[in-house]
């Protein structure tokens, strides 16, 4: 068996297993399969701003040594990530940290939005493999939205405690039904190639998209995809001519 039963595992430690992406979703009850996804897109309000940005990343890539993954984080993945993020609303999670299922460790990019993206970051040569450290990454975020909080000991606030829970699982079982968030998103990156994921819940499902993208060429397709997944339904007027202006989050 590739994973011990009960016992909780790291990021880094599944990926030092050297097991195939398939065996190890499996001991964690997931099927993988590999095969073309019909990914979202959605219209990008400003999309003329994105050429000035690809211009500038391809005549600043000669004189960037790109010899580790922070540094094509640096230059490819952070640029792009904040330009979606200029032209349509969500959160972006940075080093963000999962515990307390069978798999801790903190995932490089959670976007959240109209749905969940897990944003994972590889090495250039290894994008074979960084999609197993995708894949249990969008496990290990999905597992824990859909674990239960830890109720208090006192007798009657245990009891409370115990029918809110009930009841909020009563209505994620609803919503569920209704086929919301019954997905996350996910996508890996050496940088300049970048190739996209889902898990779907219901039937508890990896799926590997079979189609890549490339920066700095694929950059418009890149963020039309980000605003098919994040993005709202529609775009505001009055957001869509707010250019310059920074964007303000409310604490949550």
């Amino acid at each position: 068996m590739v994973l011990q039963e009960g016992t909780s595992y790291t990021f880094s430690q599944i990926l030092e297993l050297n097991s195939e992406t398939d065996e190890i979703l499996a001991a964690l009850g997931y099927r993988f399969r590999d095969a073309p996804l019909k990914l979202p897109t959605a219209e990008v309000p400003r999309r003329a701003q994105l050429g000035p940005l690809r211009a500038q990343m391809r005549e600043r890539l000669p004189y960037v040594p790109l010899t580790n993954e922070a540094a094509c984080r640096s230059f490819y993945a952070v640029p792009v990530l904040f330009a979606a993020l200029d032209q349509f609303r969500f959160k972006m999670n940075i080093s963000y940290p999962v515990a307390g299922g069978r798999l801790t460790g903190t995932v490089d990019f959670l976007l959240r939005g109209r749905q969940d993206l897990v944003v994972a970051g590889v090495r250039s040569e290894a994008l074979a493999r960084g999609f197993q450290k995708l894949a249990v990454q969008m496990v290990a975020v999905s597992e824990n939205a859909a674990k239960p909080s830890v109720g208090p000991k006192h007798p009657r606030r245990a009891q409370k405690a115990e029918r809110t829970r009930r009841a909020r699982e009563a209505e994620g079982k609803k919503r569920f039904a209704q086929g919301v968030q019954t997905q996350v998103f996910g996508v890996v990156t050496t940088g300049p190639v970048w190739q996209f994921g889902l898990l779907d819940r219901a039937q508890k499902r990896v799926t590997k998209d079979s189609e890549t993208y490339s920066l700095p060429g694929d950059m418009e397709r890149l963020v039309e995809v980000f605003a098919g997944m994040l993005g709202e339904k529609r775009f505001e007027q009055d957001d869509v001519n707010r250019e310059g202006e920074r964007l303000r989050w409310a604490n949550s």
